[in-house]
């Protein structure tokens, strides 16, 4: 048989230990405030310093951030089904370069 002492009480259990809704209000300034010391402590390292005195440094980092953005386009595009498939990708390109010349002659008039 069952225990009284087993059956549920209707009003609801208590979460212990779980911040409510007020613990989020300075969330936001914490964020902010560590962002910029992060900001901070990177633009005082010797690398940064070196590459923003360098231009030849910085179009080189630039350029490889660029290439990885575009592989990372190109991978993400991969999984795409109609993509996948050459003649589909041909098509969806034609597309979009048909509807760049429609909004850059729109933009021209």
């Amino acid at each position: 048989m069952s225990d009284p002492d087993d059956v549920p009480s209707p009003e609801p259990a208590e979460r212990p230990n779980r911040p409510g809704p007020e613990a989020l209000y300075g969330v936001k300034d914490l964020t902010e405030d560590t962002a910029q010391k992060l900001v901070r402590a990177i633009e005082r390292s010797h690398p940064v310093r070196t590459l923003r005195g360098s231009q030849v440094a910085t179009a080189i980092v630039g350029t490889v951030g660029f290439a990885l953005f575009l592989v990372g386009i190109e991978n993400a595009i991969a999984d795409i089904p109609v993509l996948e498939n050459g003649w589909g990708a041909m098509a969806v390109g034609l597309i979009l370069l048909a509807a760049a010349g429609v909004l850059i002659r729109r933009f021209m008039e």
